[in-house]
């Protein structure tokens, strides 16, 4: 009877044991996977880009509210034919 319980409770611990040392596994694979992300965006060199050498459509100028109300407008008669 003995060599069954011992068998028992051995075979118990083994599987307690793999079960935790999966679960611990797991976090610690995702814990790696994420710090090597940080580590990556925290190490790439940042390509700073002058805003004289962007070309864009926009211009810098104020708009007039008569403009500002007719680009509303059609953003909004858009936005209502897409729901």
């Amino acid at each position: 009877m003995f060599y069954i319980w011992h068998t028992l409770l051995v075979a118990g611990f083994l599987v307690i044991a793999y079960y935790l040392g999966f679960k611990h596994g797991v976090k610690a694979k995702a814990t790696k996977i994420s710090k090597v992300k940080v580590w990556k965006a925290l190490t790439k060199k940042s390509e700073l880009v002058s805003l004289d050498t962007v070309s864009s459509r926009y211009s810098n100028k104020e708009t007039s509210q008569k403009d500002w109300l007719a680009g509303y407008r059609k953003w909004q008669k858009q936005s209502n034919q897409k729901n």
